[in-house]
């Protein structure tokens, strides 16, 4: 192989790549992998150091002209973009451990469709991002398209609304009828009959009441509120990434009834990315701050140059830091006393003893394909690093895998590797 020797570290570089790629290699989202390295000035026409000559929205555009954009994620470095002579050398960010973690995760429980995203939720930076489909028409990367109903994963949106309007904590009382996942015109009454229930935001959202959820939406937030706060959670809204991703929407109800779906997620016309998913969490993580995803750490010419180099962007503030926190707590009920509570039994020991974990599930069958689907967006935390993870699976008549173990499976990766450098 065409080399040239890193004169530090006595590494071999491939020619062409520089620096910024030896970086890429040896620190993995803030771990670094066995290399001691040193300051090395590198001269010339072809330096990393150059300024790049694209912007992000640039290199999407181009990107976006190549047939199937999203099939070169994870297979193809080397890229013809419209505009240079020569090839480009796309330079993934992603963890190697988090995305081997993440393909190998999906080939062996075989879901009918499954995608998984894994992201620093203090950069942005995208860790790990896998998807397989077997048995729907879906046309692009599964992790990046928006066609797959939210369901009560919505209920995080919804939360944060009325925490955030001062409506409701985590310890609100809030009274309800009927069972907890069902949904009816008679119990979204303003005055209600029959059986009375009553529970704490903190239970209902936990245990994903429906119910209670649809009420809030109702009587406590609203419509033109919760359609606005969808929207600062990046529904309805572009995403600016490498990659061209699908935007998210937000349904638009036209009565009392389906805000009341809207809030609970119970409805087919919230539909999200994976992708989003996983910035929807890492915004509840990182103090209400949502960044901008990043594939790449840059990309260059074949001959060395650098065209572009990836930053981490805010992309916008969703909510107050003290509302992310109070969030944070509804989160953490789900895996302690709700949905995931058999996922992650026995999962807070040894080196896994002082992490923060949160989450959020989502279930609904799909009336566009039939398929059952199954969400977990959530958060892990500790010492500062934060990551969060989506993951989608959709099967059509027999249950793999649920989503919240894959979401483990990634959590113990991302925490099982010995941190030394932050990146």
């Amino acid at each position: 192989m065409d080399g040239v020797k890193y004169p530090t570290a006595g590494k071999t570089l491939i020619k062409g790549l520089g620096l910024t790629s030896l970086i890429g290699f040896v620190f993995t989202g803030g771990w670094m992998i066995g290399l001691k390295t040193q300051p090395t000035v590198i001269l010339g026409q072809h330096s990393p150091f150059a300024a790049p000559t694209l912007t992000k929205n640039e290199l999407r555009e181009k990107i976006s002209k190549l047939k199937n954009p999203n099939i070169y994620l994870f297979k193809q470095n080397e890229v013809q973009l419209d505009g240079f002579d020569e090839p480009v050398i796309l330079d993934y960010a992603f963890d190697p451990s988090m995305q081997s973690m993440a393909e190998d995760l999906l080939a062996q429980y075989k879901p009918d469709l499954g995608a998984m995203v894994a992201m620093d939720a203090s950069t942005g930076r995208v860790l790990a991002m896998a998807g397989v489909n077997r048995a729907f028409e879906v046309q692009g990367h599964p992790a990046l398209e928006a066609t797959f109903p939210s369901a009560s994963v919505f209920k995080v949106v919804t939360a944060a609304a009325a925490i955030e309007d001062q409506k409701a904590n985590p310890y609100t009382m809030i009274p309800y009828s009927g069972k907890d996942h069902t949904l009816y015109k008679s119990q979204i009454k303003e005055r209600l009959g029959g059986w009375r229930r009553i529970s704490s935001l903190k239970t209902a959202f936990a245990k994903s009441i429906n119910t209670v959820f649809g009420r809030i939406g109702v009587f406590s937030v609203g419509k033109a509120p919760l359609k606005s706060f969808s929207q600062r959670f990046g529904f309805d809204e572009t995403i600016s990434a490498e990659f061209p991703i699908l935007p998210s929407h937000s349904a638009n109800p036209s009565d009392e009834f389906e805000l009341a779906e809207m809030a609970s997620g119970f409805t087919q016309h919230n539909v999200m990315t994976a992708m989003h998913g996983a910035m929807i969490a890492a915004s509840v993580a990182n103090d209400g701050v949502m960044m901008q995803p990043y594939f790449l750490n840059g990309a260059y010419l074949k001959s060395g140059k650098t065209i572009y180099r990836s930053e981490p962007a805010m992309m916008t503030k969703v909510m107050l830091p003290e509302t992310a926190s109070e969030v944070r707590t509804l989160m953490k009920e789900t895996v302690a006393t709700g949905t995931s509570r058999k996922t992650f039994r026995g999962f807070f020991r040894g080196k896994f003893s002082e992490l923060e974990v949160g989450g959020k599930t989502g279930h609904l069958t799909d009336k566009k394909s039939g398929g059952r689907i199954d969400w977990f967006v959530g958060f892990a935390q500790s010492h500062g690093r934060k990551i969060a993870v989506s993951v989608l699976t959709m099967h059509k008549k027999y249950w793999t895998v649920k989503s919240s173990y894959l979401a483990r499976k990634a959590f113990e990766t991302a925490f099982s590797q010995k941190k030394v450098v932050a990146r």
